[in-house]
């Protein structure tokens, strides 16, 4: 089962890669947008040098994996914080970025704001929680949809997030 899955990731990270010249980045580009987000963020940061986040992962991650029955495998993760700063339109945001390789997900994980012993089953119910299989499309066809993400901008943070962001792997005797 876990090559299967394994097979699954490489498969979709060829497809993705391999299909890159159907993509159009530079009218991508010429939007302005970047990533899943309307503008560039002004810096990247390292999740897990924030202390809740550092504490939080485990139990956020391992709950996920049990949630989908991920227990077996070996896990990969990509992490990746982006700030904004403040400016005459927009107050300054901060945004973490979770690549779930294992599963196919894009996860924008933020931690809730009370500490009980529940909260890190919070991060199912981030928003967004992408499917990349499913809800990740070139930019052509995504243009106007709600549910569907360009293809070009999650590309962008994957690489990204390999150059900048903090990698994970979560075993199956470290999942809590």
């Amino acid at each position: 089962m876990k090559y299967l899955i394994g097979l699954c990731v490489i498969f979709f990270s060829l497809t993705v890669f391999s299909k890159q010249d159907e993509l159009d980045f530079k009218a991508w580009e010429k939007k302005g947008s970047w990533g899943i987000y309307s503008e560039k963020p002004n810096s990247h940061f390292k999740p897990l040098k924030i202390k809740s986040y550092k504490e939080g992962y485990l139990p956020a991650f391992s709950y996920l994996i049990k949630r989908f029955n991920l227990q077996n495998v070996n896990n990969q993760y990509c992490l990746i914080g982006y700030k904004w700063n403040k400016t005459k339109n927009s107050d300054e945001r901060e945004n973490i970025i979770v690549f779930w390789k294992t599963a196919n997900y894009l996860i924008n994980w933020n931690l809730p704001d009370s500490e009980d012993d529940d909260s890190y089953k919070a991060i199912i119910f981030s928003k967004p929680f992408i499917d990349m299989s499913e809800s990740v499309v070139p930019y052509k066809e995504s243009e106007g949809a709600q549910a569907l993400w360009a293809k070009e901008g999650v590309i962008q943070m994957m690489n990204d997030c390999e150059l900048n962001g903090q990698k994970i792997t979560i075993t199956p005797s470290g999942v809590r």
